[in-house]
């Protein structure tokens, strides 16, 4: 059994037992829900600027309070990343390109009640990569005859952001999460000093939907 269906397995066992006792209304330690959106993302150290790429979220999120001012929430997630680039007439040559990147993520953050509105959090967030492609002006890279430095199976990251409630049922995320060690090292494995490969940068927008 590969390890993205082995963590896969894991995460539906842990989590959906705790999705079921959060709708449970006399419960006030859990609580679940959904979760759906949009990430814009970029790839470091690989000479493109700008989160141009634009991709969905969406998946599920447990929520344990562990005091009057603080939680733990887990998330299984399907969470889009790459890169983006399109012909412009001021660049010397014309290049297209694009990396889709598909990730299974498993986010674990700490949650600061600041007021009765607003949460900020901060946390791990491991994501396992189920799919890649990656496309320029002549068509596909990524085939199994590519030059071109394979991507990693996990993609570790720190992720920051804020939580603001809108009502009991809604509430709106705004999330940031970097890569902690390279996604896919640079050609020949090159490095220079800090730039040791490519790195995936997210900023994401995501509506929340509690039990």
């Amino acid at each position: 059994m590969s390890i993205f269906r082995i963590v896969l397995l894991f995460s539906f066992a842990f989590l959906f037992p705790i999705l079921g006792f959060s709708q449970d209304p006399t419960s006030k330690v859990f609580q679940g829900g959904f979760l759906f959106g949009i990430n814009t993302s970029q790839i470091s150290g690989d000479n493109l600027c700008g989160f141009y790429k634009l991709s969905p979220t969406l998946g599920s999120f447990v929520r344990m309070k562990l005091g009057e001012k603080s939680s733990i929430q887990m998330e299984l997630d399907y969470l889009g990343k790459g890169a983006h680039k399109n012909i412009k007439p001021k660049d010397s040559i014309s290049t297209i390109y694009n990396l889709r990147l598909h990730y299974i993520e498993l986010p674990l953050v700490f949650q600061y009640n600041y007021n009765s509105n607003l949460n900020l959090e901060v946390g791990p967030s491991l994501g396992v990569l189920f799919g890649s492609r990656e496309e320029d002006n002549y068509g596909d890279m990524s085939g199994i005859y590519s030059s071109r430095e394979q991507f990693k199976p996990f993609d570790l990251s720190i992720t920051v952001g804020g939580t603001w409630k809108i009502n009991e049922k809604w509430s709106f995320n705004i999330r940031s999460a970097n890569s902690m060690f390279p996604v896919r090292n640079h050609d020949q494995k090159t490095s220079y000093r800090l730039n040791k490969g490519q790195y995936t940068s997210c900023i994401m927008g995501r509506f929340f939907v509690n039990f």
